[in-house]
C-alpha cells in the first residue's frame, strides 16, 4: 500500500502542481507582453490602453497563486524553522503534518469554497470590474484565484500525506551551506 502510494498516487497528484506551475509560466509571457504593448502604444504611438493595467493585475494576482502549490512541492515557501529543524526528524514529520492538516488545511478549504463559489456567482451574473474604465468581466479572474488556492490547498494534503508517512524532507528547507544537525534517531 505505502508503495503505491509514494510510487504512483502522490507522484500523479503533484502533476496538478507541476500543470498550474506551467500555466503560471505561459502567464509570465502574457504579462510581459501586455506591459510591452502598453510601453509602446503610450511611449512610442502615444495611444494607451485603458485595457492593460486591469490585464496586468489580473494576470499578475492569478500566477501567483497558480505557483503556490508548485512552490510547496518544492518546499521553497519562506519558513522560520531555526528550532524545527534541530529536533528529532519523527518530530518535524509530526510538527509538519498537525501544522498543514490542523491549520492549513482548514483555512485553505474554507477559502477554496469561497473563491469557486465567488467564482461561480460572478460567472452567472455577469459581474465586471466596477473600479476600471475598461470594465472586463471579473469571472475569468476570479476562476484562475480560485484554480490556484484548489491546487495548494490539494498539494497541503499531498504534503501532509508526506509528513505522516515520514517521506518528506524537512532538511530540504535548510538554507544553502548550514550543516544540518545528525537525525539519525528519530
Amino acid at each position: 500500500m505505502k508503495t503505491w502510494l509514494v510510487d504512483t498516487l502522490l507522484p500523479r497528484l503533484d502533476r496538478v502542481s507541476a500543470a498550474l506551475a506551467v500555466v503560471a509560466q505561459v502567464m509570465i509571457v502574457v504579462l510581459i507582453g501586455t506591459m510591452l504593448y502598453e510601453v509602446a502604444a503610450r511611449r512610442i504611438f502615444n495611444a494607451p490602453t485603458i485595457w492593460s493595467v486591469d490585464i496586468v493585475y489580473m494576470v499578475n494576482g492569478t500566477l501567483f497563486l497558480m505557483a503556490a502549490g508548485y512552490t510547496l512541492l518544492h518546499e521553497r515557501h519562506v519558513r522560520i524553522d531555526f528550532l524545527s529543524s534541530r529536533l528529532p526528524l519523527r518530530l518535524q514529520h509530526l510538527i509538519n503534518a498537525a501544522f498543514y492538516a490542523l491549520l492549513l488545511l482548514p483555512l485553505l478549504l474554507l477559502t477554496s469554497e469561497n473563491s469557486i463559489e465567488k467564482a461561480w456567482r460572478a460567472f452567472d451574473r455577469g459581474t465586471i470590474e466596477n473600479m476600471s474604465t475598461w470594465q472586463p468581466l471579473i469571472w475569468p479572474f476570479l476562476t484562475g484565484i480560485a484554480i490556484g488556492i484548489a491546487g495548494l490547498t490539494l498539494q497541503i494534503v499531498l504534503q501532509c500525506v508526506r509528513h505522516l508517512i515520514g517521506i518528506a524532507d524537512p532538511a530540504a528547507v535548510a538554507p544553502p551551506g548550514q550543516v544540518q544537525p545528525d537525525r539519525s534517531t528519530g
